[in-house]
């Protein structure tokens, strides 16, 4: 029986097997597109940090104009961002991996996240 090779996707690094997530997993966890898009871009944590950036400039666009973004909106916003990140070189793609929410749980959570920082905000 021959073994199989280890995984070369690693959206999340564990610290060590049966620890509890820390909430700096489940933030990498919300903001990795890899979860809904099952786009591997490498760093993870920079792809991350990427998504963290723009959910900010989408809650000060927000508070500017009032604009109120849909699920369309952000999902194309998002989708030009991770073709900007490999394009430019700031991440490479890795071995895509089927995702496991759904883009709209996902854009659901960035929206959470963009509200939040809006109420924060005033």
């Amino acid at each position: 029986m021959r073994r199989k090779p280890p995984s070369k996707i690693t959206p999340r690094k564990q610290s060590s097997p049966g620890q509890p997530f820390t909430a700096a997993d489940v933030r990498l966890m919300l903001s990795s597109p890899v979860y809904a898009y099952g786009i591997n871009l490498q760093p993870v944590e920079r792809a991350a940090q990427e998504v963290m950036k723009l959910n900010t400039q989408l809650a000060q666009t927000v508070r500017e104009t009032g604009v109120t973004f849909t699920l369309d909106d952000l999902d194309q916003r998002f989708q030009a961002l991770l073709r900007h990140l490999e394009e430019d070189g700031v991440c490479q793609r890795g071995v895509d991996c089927p995702p496991i929410i759904t883009k709209e749980q996902w854009l659901k959570a960035q929206l959470v996240t963009i509200q939040r920082l809006v109420s924060d905000e005033k």
